[in-house]
């Protein structure tokens, strides 16, 4: 039981009985289920002193829920921000292409270089050389 529950309109102390039947103040008889007294509501729905009012209740919140119209909307074409899968099926196909081109003509493409693997046995080397030397 919370104690020092006063309405927000005219001061008055209330009891939480009297809230749980109805939330309207017994002194100023104000409708305390109302927009202007929503950190009030907020304050009773967090303490569980009401069951009647949620977030999804529309006399409170109603200038929270968003409502879009057919006409608010934007005229957004999905296309614009997908992937083209012919852009990368054409991609893919000039590949395919160099690819064959290069067994073709026997051309050293980005994954043939010659002398890579003896120029990482010489890296090797001269790092195992250093540590000897230190």
């Amino acid at each position: 039981m919370l104690e020092g529950i006063i309405c927000p309109a005219c001061g008055g102390s209330l009891e939480e009985e009297d809230l749980r039947e109805s939330l309207t103040c017994k002194h100023c008889k104000t409708d305390l289920k109302d927009r202007k007294y929503l950190d009030f509501l907020e304050y009773l729905m967090a303490n569980a002193l009401v069951e009647d009012v949620d977030f999804f209740d529309e006399k409170v919140y109603s200038e929270d829920v968003e409502r879009l119209e057919p006409e608010d909307e934007e005229d957004v074409d999905p296309d614009d921000f997908e992937k083209k899968k012919d852009i990368f099926s054409l991609y893919e196909t000039e590949m395919e292409i160099y690819k064959q081109k290069a067994e073709d003509e026997e051309i050293k493409g980005y994954e043939d270089f010659e002398g890579i693997e003896e120029e990482w046995e010489d890296f090797n080397q001269s790092k195992t050389k250093n540590k000897n030397d230190n």
